[in-house]
């Protein structure tokens, strides 16, 4: 795809508005005194700011989701989504063109209605200045956090530029991480104090920048605030955890009516639904009624942790694809990352299967809550074992699966993508207190979420019980569990100065440079620049 010069930062003078409520027609000759004499065409270009976030989430979920432990591709594909997900990164991928692009055009429509709006002049331009200052907030942590090194490796690395005007012909040059995170504190707390206006969790408000700030400070290392902003956003009293009974159904909820979201990209049944749910975020990941490719799965290591403990219900968010009841299987992986199975028959709490005319049994372990972990023996060694139905598979690799994405509103793979939400608050709280030596309330945290999760008392943790495990670790391993597919974990893992280890299944492994470990170092946890913009934008360096 060609860019051209004057495409690098456009303005509103491409803006299609797409919301359910405002007229779908491109508002190309509004100008910036439209904008500063009308509080109706102010937001209505808002509106169109938050309209255009809908395409920016497709690609915004696919680069910080798929390079995570959480996921297992079935086979290669020719979108470049496969260099994300493998870590062999390409100059110009059209995902992280894309989400470049999208997020510089958010900026850009966000800038038009801060200059045109003076702060003070009445009630609704400051709600709409708020919304304004958040979203390009928003936007600038999320591209640094894609195309910058984590914070707590250098304030001075290179970060992105900082765009904080309306022209789409000035082109800043680069900033560092440390300036591109000073801006955004800046435009969130400013946000925060002009918020005036309840509105529902579809648009951007004082809590969602609370949320947003807990997290930023939770990034850079700074724990105390981190826990201040959470605190005030679950002191608000505004939002509570979705019942445990609920749970597995959250997604399947309209954002205004979940009352643990913060804030979402509001996605509309019908109008936003193109192809009939083909080419969604979901449709990669489950195949319902007839829809989506279905070929991208809960990793090995997710599933291990997610079926723990059989109460816990965001095992709810997987399904298993299962061609026939009558046959139970035992599926292991062997020491080349493949998967293999033995089918086997239950007898009460063991399992045997036929092997070279005998009949074996698997081995079992107590896992310490009441079950047990099952093992099979093989020239390489006991292989534990998760017992399924015969699963269908895809170039060997078991369907599990992911629902997270799909099922709003019954439509098949709707989605509204959730930027902040309240569990994430607690789990912000929790690894800020146990970063500064608050074991207990840090794991007191942790315990809400994992009581609510539906885990009994006899897994949840106290300091005694931990074992060679670190209060970190089980923090981590929380988050993991509860913000899957929801685009924590890459940058969760990193931060914390960790590798990501993504020995299982999966096509990351194929080919002649498999990557099977990624250390916080590695010059490929961030993206590439798109090298169209080097050719086109004066003094802008590439990525090492």
């Amino acid at each position: 795809m060609k860019f051209l010069k004057n495409k690098y930062w456009i303005g509103l003078t491409v803006m299609i508005l797409s919301a359910c409520n405002i007229d779908r027609s491109p508002y190309d000759s509004i100008t910036s005194d439209d904008l500063a004499s009308s509080e109706s065409s102010a937001q209505s270009v808002t509106l169109g700011t938050y309209s255009r976030m809908k395409a920016w989430s497709d690609n915004w979920h696919r680069l910080f989701e798929y390079p995570s432990d959480n996921l297992a591709l079935s086979g290669t594909t020719t979108d470049p989504l496969f260099f994300t997900y493998n870590y062999q990164r390409i100059p110009n991928g059209s995902r992280v063109v894309g989400f470049w692009r999208s997020s510089y055009q958010i900026i850009v429509g966000a800038n038009k209605t801060i200059e045109a709006l003076e702060e003070g002049t009445s009630a609704a331009n400051d709600q709409l200045l708020a919304e304004n200052y958040y979203i390009r907030a928003l936007m600038h942590f999320q591209l640094v956090n894609i195309f910058g090194r984590p914070y707590v490796q250098g304030r001075d690395n290179d970060g992105v530029p900082l765009k904080l005007d309306g022209d789409h012909l000035n082109h800043p040059s680069r900033s560092t991480v440390g300036e591109v995170y000073d801006q955004v504190e800046a435009d969130l707390l400013k946000a925060a104090s002009l918020f005036n206006e309840d509105k529902s969790n579809a648009y951007a408000s004082k809590e969602a920048a609370w949320a947003l700030l807990s997290r930023f400070y939770l990034y850079k290392d700074e724990n105390a605030k981190a826990i201040e902003y959470a605190d005030m956003v679950i002191d608000s009293g505004k939002f509570s955890l979705v019942s445990t009974e609920k749970l597995a159904d959250y997604t399947k909820m309209a954002p205004e009516t979940n009352p643990e979201t913060i804030f979402a990209i509001k996605f509309i049944t019908d109008a936003d639904y193109e192809y009939n749910g083909w080419y969604t975020v979901g449709s990669l990941y489950a195949n319902i009624q007839g829809t989506g490719w279905g070929e991208m799965y809960a990793s090995r290591t997710y599933l291990e942790m997610v079926r723990e403990y059989p109460e816990d219900r965001r095992y709810g968010f997987i399904q298993p694809k299962v061609v026939d009841e009558s046959i139970t299987w035992a599926l292991y992986v062997d020491n080349a990352n493949t998967y293999k199975w033995k089918e086997v028959t239950q007898s009460g709490d063991d399992y045997t299967y036929s092997e070279n005319g005998m009949t074996k049994t698997l081995g079992k372990l107590d896992n310490g809550h009441g079950g047990y972990h099952y093992f099979v023996e093989t020239s390489e060694g006991n292989k534990r074992v998760l017992i399924d139905n015969k699963l269908d598979l895809r170039n060997g690799y078991p369907k599990y699966y992911i629902l997270k994405c799909s099922g709003q509103e019954d439509q098949v793979h709707l989605w509204s993508p959730v930027i902040s939400r309240l569990a994430e608050m607690y789990l912000n709280r929790a690894e800020a207190n146990a970063k500064l030596g608050n074991n207990d309330l840090a794991l007191q945290d942790v315990n809400v979420i994992r009581e609510r999760a539906g885990i009994p008392d006899i897994g949840l943790y106290t300091t005694a019980n931990l074992g060679e495990k670190s209060v970190m670790d089980v923090v981590l391993a929380e988050r993991q569990l509860e913000l899957a597919f929801e685009g924590h974990r890459k940058v969760d893992v990193f931060r914390n100065n960790r590798s990501l280890d993504r020995s299982y299944p999966g096509t990351h492994l194929a080919g002649s440079s498999p990557v099977s470990t990624v250390a916080p170092t590695d010059n490929a946890i961030i993206e590439y620049i798109p090298e169209a913009q080097l050719l086109v934008h004066e003094g802008l360096t590439q990525n090492p």
